[in-house]
């Protein structure tokens, strides 16, 4: 069971998230066959098995975190290979040959525009430098990202006056691309930050978890299941996610939950 402590003004109160919403998840997940992450190689183990990811496998990393914000992520997972092929395989050389309209109106052929897509787009070729200045530095990307702690990269990435920071990150995609390059840990994104939130599993005692009351709960959970990080928020967002298992999605369906023995919001009924 995890057991955090966490202030409320001068005392400390302790919330437990048992291991058993990591396992009922799981199943359920793998019943419906929405995923089966005991058959699934993750990035997570190549890395731990010596897998050094190349430039190439970083620029794709970073370019799915940004095409994942403000989307249905189901669609870009459907597009991955026209994706790739707009973006000439990420070779760096090839994309600085072409302005960011280019990309724009690639990205809405395939159906993977947002409302952020422009700016992202914009940013592109900076993007670019700053990963050239890094290398420059570092010798590659993947020395870089495995320099320090994962907390402390992701703070130099997505924060603003970092000379290494990327635009159009914040600290929720900066965590999506490391993970796409083998990097442990979990996204606290929407889902997670509802789902582990005062009105549902209970770690914080806000509506919203803050990144680091997910980062720290999936963490002890990681060390009491022996799953990575990554593979437990996987879990996570695909139990909430549109177009996967949409369970506890904003609007919840309590009666088809496998966890809701566990949740604030259905035992208050």
């Amino acid at each position: 069971m995890v057991s955090i402590l966490m202030p409320t003004g001068i005392k400390e109160w302790m919330v437990t998230m048992d291991k058993q919403i990591v396992y009922n998840i799981k199943e359920y997940l793998k019943n419906k066959g929405i995923a089966d992450i005991d058959n699934e190689q993750s990035k997570m183990q190549l890395r731990a098995e010596g897998k050094v990811f190349s430039t190439e496998e970083h620029l794709q990393g970073m370019t799915y975190s940004l095409l994942s914000a403000q989307t249905v992520w189901a669609n870009i997972e459907r597009n991955f290979a026209g994706i790739d092929r707009l973006f000439f395989y990420y070779d760096k050389d090839e994309i600085k040959k072409h302005d960011y309209t280019y990309f724009v109106m690639g990205l809405k052929r395939l159906g993977c525009g947002s409302r952020l897509t422009n700016a992202q787009m914009k940013a592109l070729h900076e993007n670019i430098a700053t990963v050239e200045k890094i290398i420059s530095e570092y010798g590659s990307m993947d020395a870089f990202v495995t320099s320090r702690p994962q907390r402390d990269v992701v703070k130099l990435m997505s924060s603003n006056g970092s000379k290494y920071k990327i635009k159009q990150f914040g600290p929720a995609l900066t965590w999506e691309y490391l993970r796409n390059v083998g990097i442990d840990g979990a996204k606290p994104d929407v889902h997670m930050k509802r789902i582990l939130g005062s009105e549902r599993l209970g770690v914080s005692t806000k509506i919203e978890a803050t990144d680091d009351e997910v980062l720290d709960a999936v963490e002890k959970l990681s060390k009491e299941t022996g799953l990575w990080m990554a593979e437990i928020d996987y879990l996570f967002w695909l139990y909430c996610a549109t177009d996967k298992g949409e369970i506890c999605t904003s609007s919840p369906r309590c009666e088809k939950c496998v966890i809701r023995e566990y949740c604030n919001r259905y035992k208050s009924k």
